[in-house]
């Protein structure tokens, strides 16, 4: 018997970057909606950031202070947290990719879960040295700002993702020998 063609399949390539949009798209419109308007989840990643951040200076002998969103060195400026630079936007598309690509639900959770957390000490790490370049370069904090994610996200975020496709179990098979 002949085998029926599908005009409507989908390769499973195509398939992983349409649960990949679905997600993003989704994840935006709940935080622009829902999330951000309320202001409670930003304000907890904002404020627990900076109060570990400050913490995280102190314990390695610098004079820091803080008070809800902004961390200082004793004798400069200070930096404030803002909603969309707590990470929490960063953390939804981590999220995403390792929710569209293939693996066990198992390993998923366990990589999803440690993955955000360690997403979540890089970002402590971040506020900590914005508040450090205020304190010895404010003349280049512009410059500094906008490239931190650059700096500290994407290689975190990229090499997080490239674990997770050579863990995932049958990720490869399901993908590129479809």
């Amino acid at each position: 018997m002949a085998k029926k063609s599908n005009r409507f399949s989908i390769s499973p390539l195509a398939l992983f970057f349409v649960k990949v949009g679905v997600i993003y798209a989704a994840w935006n419109l709940i935080y622009d909606y829902f999330i951000l308007p309320h202001g409670g989840l930003d304000t907890f990643f904002s404020w627990t950031g900076v109060k570990l951040g400050r913490m995280g200076l102190s314990l390695l002998g610098w004079d820091a202070l803080s008070h809800e969103r902004i961390l200082w060195v004793f004798g400069s400026q200070g930096v404030e947290i803002q909603n969309g630079c707590n990470g929490i936007t960063l953390f939804g598309l981590y999220a995403g990719f390792i929710i569209a690509y293939p693996g066990r639900m198992d390993e998923r959770m366990i990589f999803l879960v440690s993955g955000i957390l360690f997403l979540f000490v890089v970002n402590i790490i971040r506020i900590m040295v914005f508040a450090l370049s205020v304190y010895y370069i404010p003349q280049h904090w512009e410059t500094f700002h906008s490239y931190a994610s650059t700096i500290f996200f994407y290689p975190v975020v990229l090499s997080l993702w490239y674990l997770w496709t050579t863990r995932s179990s049958k990720a490869e098979t399901i993908l590129f020998n479809a």
